[in-house]
């Protein structure tokens, strides 16, 4: 890869300024002092992707908010209920210092107690359904613990002669 980057093509899942130059960098590391600027920005310049998925979960109302500053971080989608967070990952992150970046920030994130899952944004387009159907699946609460077998109702406890 040569010193320059060139900015994806909007419809390949890019936004002004995710081609490198000096404020993606400036705002990959350390704290956003403008989270919710940002945040806002992001939310009028969503990819087709993001408004694609956005739609489906506004249809399905399952309580998520997009591009939510949590921490030093924008979530491109979380539910805080059930402490899902749901990113889109465009070509982009296919380079080693974003995946880099990427596993960082989901160690962050986790630590923080939320699960985060990765789609890529291919798959998003392809795909909705079945990332629509993944993303409720893993918003069902975890199967409760086995109880041990009870001895019913009305079941003798002791004998009494």
């Amino acid at each position: 890869m040569s010193g320059r980057q060139t900015t994806p093509f909007p419809l390949e899942g890019g936004r002004a300024g995710d081609g490198g130059g000096a404020m993606s960098a400036r705002l990959a590391h350390g704290p956003v002092p403008t989270g919710v600027n940002r945040a806002r920005r992001l939310r009028k310049d969503s990819t087709v992707a993001e408004r694609l998925l956005w739609a489906e979960l506004r249809k399905l109302k399952l309580n998520f908010r997009r591009q939510v500053p949590i921490g030093r971080f924008i979530a491109d989608f979380a539910c805080h209920a059930s402490r899902l967070i749901i990113e889109i990952d465009g070509p982009v992150h296919g380079f080693p210092e974003v995946a880099a970046r990427d596993l960082e920030r989901t160690a962050w994130l986790q630590a923080a107690g939320y699960r985060v899952l990765r789609i890529p944004e291919k798959d998003v387009r392809n795909h909705l359904n079945e990332v629509v159907e993944r993303i409720v699946a893993e918003m069902a609460p975890p199967p409760s613990p086995t109880l041990p077998p009870s001895r019913g109702k009305g079941a003798v406890r002791y004998l009494v002669r």
